[in-house]
């Protein structure tokens, strides 16, 4: 399954020069916030934004890791389901309710979320490994949930404020990419949510919106997802939480809305859907 992992060299990923991501004041939202890239990510937000306001999700809060802050509160932690959209919408009004705003004043939202494989599904070797459930199961949380996630966060955002918003995709979701068959469950949920991505976009720029919103490839990263799919690569291929966490904070910083609605890599090169 060569197509998995990006081939990219770590020591040619383009750092740059960091642009702002705002001003004064930095509120990020880290939706998946207990696993490895999620959590790598508040890290780097705090290091590179040390007085951001930084709101911690994830479905079972005690697996998230304890986080040294700079003041008290500074990084709050709240549930989140995916299989539970509604759930997350009353989430959202009761948080803007204690912030005293009438919109979320966000700068950067990362859905850090992707589901492949558990103790009861693994990824398809061929066409008669596929089940109804398997698929429902994968669309569910890789494409229907993360989309319903961000539904209910633009409907409390004020879409004229600049805003980057990443979700955690995978090459392997392109179609144009594929030439390895396989993982059908994944690939199909992921390429479902690069299409809805797309159509978010879309409409986005017909309201004039100042967000910017891309589908991510984080590179084969040491995490618990990709942990049974990497024995055989090359260590100098297989990145940190750390260093994905980095230099996604780099992409998103440099992206625009012109570019929202489509895919980059960790690397911030353009890859086709």
């Amino acid at each position: 399954m060569s197509d998995v992992i990006n081939q990219t060299p770590l020591a040619q990923v383009r750092k740059g020069n960091l642009p702002e991501l705002a001003s004064d004041s930095f509120t990020a939202f880290i939706l998946g916030a207990s696993g490895g890239i999620g959590h790598a990510m508040v890290l780097e937000i705090l290091e590179q934004q040390p007085n951001a306001q930084i709101y911690r999700f994830a479905r079972t809060l005690t697996n998230l890791p304890p986080i040294n802050t700079t003041r008290p509160g500074q990084v709050l932690d709240y549930a989140w389901d995916l299989r539970q959209p509604e759930a997350f919408a009353n989430t959202l009004i009761e948080i803007k309710s204690k912030m005293k705003v009438a919109t979320l004043p966000l700068d950067l939202v990362l859905i850090a979320s992707g589901f492949l494989h558990d103790a009861t599904q693994q990824p398809e070797k061929s066409y008669k490994q596929l089940t109804s459930e398997a698929l429902m199961r994968s669309y569910q949380l890789n494409a229907v949930g993360p989309i319903l996630t961000l539904q209910a966060l633009l409907e409390q955002m004020d879409l004229k404020q600049p805003c980057k918003i990443g979700v955690l995709s995978a090459r392997v979701g392109s179609i144009s990419d594929n030439r390895m068959g396989g993982w059908h469950a994944y690939r199909a949920s992921k390429a479902a949510l690069n299409m809805l991505l797309k159509n978010l976009s879309i409409e986005l720029v017909r309201k004039r919106a100042a967000i910017t919103l891309v589908g991510l490839q984080p590179g084969t990263t040491q995490t618990a997802l990709s942990k049974p799919f990497t024995k055989r690569l090359d260590a100098a291929l297989l990145q940190t939480p750390q260093f994905t966490a980095e230099s996604l904070y780099h992409v998103l910083a440099e992206l625009t809305p012109e570019q929202s609605g489509h895919l980059f890599d960790f690397n911030g090169e353009r890859f086709e859907p």
